[in-house]
């Protein structure tokens, strides 16, 4: 595989790790707000929270849709194949389409930031999971998919 291609296997892969990992934590939480919301132990604040969970799920929705259309068009040769393009030319384009993609997504990430960094945080006692507090582990999660164009402009392809 060429540098180029393997540049642009390692951008879409990344990319779209962090995308799950995001929708991941944000579904799981959204989950844990109905269940207080159904339960009857949440205050106005949690049916505010819970409504902007939806919005922003909204959102990750319409950029993970963005993200596997650029995928089916730019990144595959066919939809039926799956496979990477190849050719020079074919690379350099998914690659400028990409990056044309993510500053677009850098508005919608940058708004889900605002709204999480103002929700009130839920009690730690209802976010701790085995692996750690749910809460902080999607914060971490948007701000690593929120910094992905400065990651992929200052050292390349991240690792």
């Amino acid at each position: 595989m060429s540098v180029i291609a393997d540049r642009l296997w390692r951008v879409n892969s990344e990319y779209l790790k962090r995308l799950s990992q995001v929708q991941k934590y944000l579904i799981l939480l959204e989950q844990l707000y109905v269940q207080v919301v159904e339960s009857g132990t949440g205050h106005e604040s949690t049916v505010y929270t819970l409504e902007a969970f939806n919005y922003i799920l909204q959102q990750m929705d319409y950029v993970s849709q963005e993200h596997r259309v650029w995928r089916y068009t730019y990144y595959y040769q066919s939809s039926d194949t799956k496979r990477m393009v190849q050719m020079p030319r074919s690379v350099g384009k998914a690659l400028a389409k990409f990056d044309r993609m993510l500053t677009n997504h850098q508005a919608y990430l940058s708004e889900m930031q605002g709204i999480l960094y103002e929700m009130p945080r839920p009690e730690p006692e209802l976010t701790r999971v085995p692996s750690g507090d749910l809460w902080e582990m999607a914060l971490y999660a948007v701000d690593d998919l929120a910094s992905f164009a400065d990651t992929l402009h200052a050292d390349g392809v991240p690792e």
